[in-house]
Order: structure tokens, then sequence, then C-alpha cells
């Protein structure tokens, strides 16, 4: 098992270390159970969140184990990344690799819990949607975008939203491991089909790519008929 643990929780190396083994075996509270598995353990007097990726098949073993970093790798690198340009993501403490027969199978990430409603019950399950908040994720992705960052499944579900005594939202991301990082903006192109997965709600999907063309002083009618249509492509291609 290759551990890597941030400086700061180092004197936890051998607790940290065991939570795979405990995951495995039934402990800790289940939070997220699908393709990956997310569990909750009390460490120090600290929630952290467990997230045990999808064991690989055999192609990609090969693939994470000489050319690719893993997932769990790129979650707690690319996590300092977001957190260096100044854009909230739970704090990583570990990542933890498996191996059998020097080849990589199962990765997880370990991060410190953070507070906050997935977004999308707010805004995409509810009829009449917060505009204020449909405002306040429009201006948090043209931060992400102004900062140079592409999260890599920008989905409502991945913004963690709390909100103060002042009514201003704060916004945690999530799910960070396929992001992309450049210098300044990306392209008008790419950052248009980096919201592609904001929502299949059109209503509120057109009227979130409206209010981020405001915000970068672009055509808001121009920029909802492109971006309709690549929701539509996008639609398309995952039903083949």
């Amino acid at each position: 098992m290759k551990i890597v643990v941030d400086e700061k929780y180092q004197h936890l190396t051998d607790e940290i270390g065991r939570l795979p083994q405990r995951m495995d075996g039934g402990e800790g509270e289940v939070v997220y159970d699908s393709r990956n598995r997310v569990v909750r353990f009390a460490v120090d007097g600290m929630s952290l969140m467990v997230k045990r990726f999808k064991r690989v098949n055999a192609v990609q073993q090969v693939v994470y184990t000489f050319f690719r970093k893993t997932k769990a790798e790129r979650a707690f690198l690319f996590a300092t990344e977001f957190l260096k340009r100044g854009i909230d993501t739970p704090q990583p403490v570990a990542y933890m690799e498996k191996r059998h027969h020097g080849l990589f199978t199962t990765g997880y990430f370990v991060s410190l819990e953070t507070p906050g409603t997935e977004t999308s019950l707010l805004l995409r399950e509810v009829q009449d949607y917060p505009r204020d908040l449909a405002e306040a994720v429009a201006r948090q992705v043209v931060l992400m975008h102004s900062k140079g960052i592409l999260h890599g499944d920008l989905n409502l579900s991945n913004f963690l939203v709390t909100s103060s005594p002042s009514a201003l939202y704060h916004f945690t991301m999530i799910d960070t491991n396929r992001s992309h990082f450049c210098d300044g903006y990306p392209s008008d192109d790419e950052c248009l089909k980096n919201m592609v997965r904001l929502t299949h709600r059109r209503d509120l999907y057109e009227d979130l790519v409206r209010r981020y063309a405001l915000l970068r002083g672009w055509d808001a009618d121009e920029t909802a008929r492109r971006s309709l249509a690549l929701l539509t492509r996008f639609e398309c291609r995952r039903l083949r």
C-alpha cells in the first residue's frame, strides 16, 4: 500500500493508513455508495471523508501503474491546486494506492469533511428556484475560469453551498480529480464546453449561462444559443 499524507497530518500516518482496511471491513458511516464509495470516520477529533474509487480493470491497472496518475493521487494534488488558486475545496489529508503483483488496483482519497448542501437540491429540484443562488453559481464559475480552472465534472451536485446571516453564498467544490488548469482564462469555447454538465434542466441551464455571459461581458442571446446546442450534442452522445 502506497500512503502519502499531507505534512500537517504526518502525526496521524499510522491511523490514516488503517482507514482502507477499516472501510473495507464495513466500519465507518457510509455517506455515498455507487460507482465510488464515501465513508465518514472520526479520527483524532476530526471528521474525515474517505473516498474509495472503483477498482480498475486490467488495462487500467497497467495505465495507472506506469503511464498516468491515479484518480486518488489527482484528487489529492488537484485539491491542493484549487486551494492554491483561491477556490475552496475540502482540505486534502492523504491518498493511498493498493497494488497487486506490482500493479495498481484501488485508490483512496482522504479529506476533511466540509459542511454544505448540494446546490442541485436547491436549484434543479425546486420549480421556483432562488435567483440569487443561480447568480452566485454563475459568479463562482466565472471566478474559477478567471483563475484558470476547468472543473472536470462541473455539475451542480459538486457545488456544496453554505449561506451566512447576511445571505451571502459560499461554495466548496468537490470531485475535482478530472479538472484541468491553465494560466488565466481558458478559451471561450473551453469555458462554454465546461459548463455543459451543469444541469439537464433547460430553463435553469439557460438562466445560468445567460448570467455567466453577462458577467463576462458577452452577448447573452448568442451565448445561450451556443450553449443549448452544446447541451443537445452532449445529451445525444450520452444516449448512443
